[in-house]
């Protein structure tokens, strides 16, 4: 089972993005003017970010964090000890 602590590691690794891989990543045909209103948003508040993001949005975030290694926050299987 996932706890806060691994899921708020996986929230500090995508808050390393530098402006042009979440450009890429969440909105590669933006404009500079939306874009820098959703860069301002997500280096503000990840949490809040994260909540007024589309389920497209929340999709590309959970295939990036799971392409960096991330696969455990995304279980709610109990971990055999």
């Amino acid at each position: 089972m996932t706890t806060l602590k691994e899921f708020t590691d996986a929230l500090k690794y995508l808050g390393r993005l530098d402006k042009f891989s979440f450009k890429m990543l969440l909105f590669p045909d933006a404009t500079e003017d939306y874009l820098d209103h959703k860069w301002s948003s997500f280096q503000a508040s990840l949490v809040s970010f994260m909540w007024s993001c589309s389920s497209d949005k929340l999709d590309l975030i959970t295939g990036w964090l799971l392409a960096n290694g991330y696969t455990d926050i995304f279980t709610m299987e109990e971990k055999e000890e």
